[in-house]
């Protein structure tokens, strides 16, 4: 991992959270539809915000935002825009891009501009207490990943409360987002970039075949990392915990979509996946039970 990938290892100070996943559609009508199928409440369209040539479409899973992006205008300057047409260009039309991490207050200066923490031109995306916000890019050690660092004033409760308000009361019952998965080629590198802006890796895990599993976690958000890659590096699902999971897959396929039965997860509890990635996504749902050993 050069030092022209991290630079100085200062950390960004005071992230608490995955403020919100980046997901790139082609067409935002349909990717509303999909996402409704599988029984998320998507914001009406006065709450979708319009900027910088890029159209987003808004949904939750508790405290953290989902946005639906598709590109309104191919001369669009965001620095989102590349991002979104090369992940509209694959055979799924689509996919997580990256997240923003949720900084308490803004990043310092210094911190915006050495290191793991260098800030590039900032994207303005839809606000929660305001109309909207500037989240910073960051510079990161995780390829096929794009991240960004804006300032919330709201804890955890706060933004779901204001986001419930925003988009409605998922039919499909998911509570929270219980992990982002992610392949990387080098898992090494992927644990160092995080620990140099203060997210710490809390566990290793052994999957078999020289693959490993890094596990990092804020607030109820799990980052699972992956490597090395078999495949693509990227971000590549989401998992998210239900009330009822038995509720999740009735909804999903009364949308017309296909479900898996609920299965024991590993970890514990529940699991059932759609089995089509919903534009390019892979999504599961979880319920929470006793945790097992590994």
């Amino acid at each position: 991992m050069s030092d022209d990938t991290l630079g100085p290892r200062l950390p960004i100070v005071g992230i608490i959270c995955v403020e919100r996943v980046i997901v790139a559609v082609r067409d935002l009508a349909a990717s509303r539809e999909n996402w409704r199928r599988a029984g998320f409440a998507v914001a009406n369209h006065e709450n979708e915000f319009d900027g910088a040539g890029i159209r987003i479409a808004r949904l939750a899973a508790g405290a953290v935002e989902i946005d639906l992006c598709a590109m309104r205008s191919a001369e669009s300057e965001s620095p989102l825009a590349e991002h979104l047409r090369e992940a509209t260009r694959n055979d799924n039309g689509g996919g997580i891009v990256g997240w923003v991490w949720g900084v308490k207050g803004a990043p310092a200066a210094d911190e915006r501009e050495s290191g793991a923490g260098r800030a590039r031109e900032p994207i303005l995306l839809p606000g929660l207490s305001e109309p909207t916000t500037e989240a910073a890019m960051l510079s990161f050690g995780l390829p096929g990943v794009v991240t960004a660092a804006a300032p919330t004033g709201l804890d955890l409760e706060s933004r779901r409360q204001s986001l419930s308000r925003l988009c409605g009361s998922n039919a499909n019952g998911v509570d929270y987002l219980e992990h982002i998965v992610v392949m990387t080629p080098v898992l090494e590198d992927a644990i160092a970039a995080h620990e140099a802006i203060g997210v710490r890796c809390k566990r290793i895990r052994e999957v078999g075949n020289g693959a490993r599993q890094a596990f990092f976690k804020l607030e109820q958000t799990v980052l699972e990392i992956v490597g090395p890659a078999r495949g693509r590096s990227g971000c590549w699902g989401l998992a998210l915990m239900c009330s009822d999971i038995a509720r999740a897959v009735a909804t999903a396929r009364a949308g017309g979509l296909q479900a898996t039965e609920p299965k024991l997860a590993i970890q514990g509890g529940q699991i059932a996946r759609i089995v089509e990635p919903l534009d390019g996504v892979a999504l599961a749902f979880m319920q929470s039970g006793p945790r097992r050993d590994d």
